[in-house]
This record gives structure tokens, sequence and C-alpha cells, in this order.
């Protein structure tokens, strides 16, 4: 069944658009890296978990980093790295100084 993309339901639209960004990514890019800068922005709760289920699935780059404050992404990386501002200075948290939910911090999500 053919169907154009204003058809498709929001998640569908969603996987569509991710998958024509990786592939110009891959196609007009040197470098084997992708961002997700704010990935989940705008979104209900269900769609954040579909999206970040769909960037852990993504195939054929060297490293994957997603930039949030959204905690969704934190299950299943190899790395995260938790930064906060402290007095007009952004630093790494340590992971005794990390908080579950805390939306002050801003997570940068890598694997």
């Amino acid at each position: 069944m053919n169907r154009t993309f204003a058809q498709l339901s929001g998640g569908e639209q969603m996987s569509a658009a991710l998958s024509v960004r990786l592939a110009l990514l891959k196609k007009l890019s040197t470098l084997n890296i992708a961002f997700f800068d704010e990935p989940t922005q705008n979104m209900d709760e269900l769609r954040r978990i579909n999206l970040a289920e769909q960037i852990r699935r993504v195939r054929g780059f060297d490293q994957l980093i997603v930039i949030s404050h959204d905690d969704t992404f934190e299950q299943g990386l190899d790395s995260l790295i938790r930064l906060r501002k402290v007095d007009g200075e952004t630093r790494q948290l340590t992971e005794d100084e990390g908080v579950a939910g805390d939306r002050e911090q801003e997570r940068v999500h890598a694997s």
C-alpha cells in the first residue's frame, strides 16, 4: 500500500524523517558520526520512547551522540556524560552528583 507522507501516523512520519536524515548524512558527509540535538523536544512520552528505541537501533556510524534534557535515552548506552552549569561554567558531574530526573542538568548521551 502506497501512502503519502501526510497520510502516515505521527510515529511513522518521525521514523521516515529520521531515516531520510540519516541516509543523507551517510551519503553527503565524510564523518561517521551522527549528532541528535534535543531530538525528543515537544514529544509526548510514547513518541519519546519510540524515537529513543529507533536511535538505539541505528547502525552504520562509528558514534551516535544524543544531546538531551530528557532521560529517555539513559537505558542501553555505552557512555553517559552529565553536565551542569555551575557559577557560569559547564562542568561534568560525577556519578554521585548525577541525579535521575534532574531537569537542570544537560545530558549528553553517546553510544
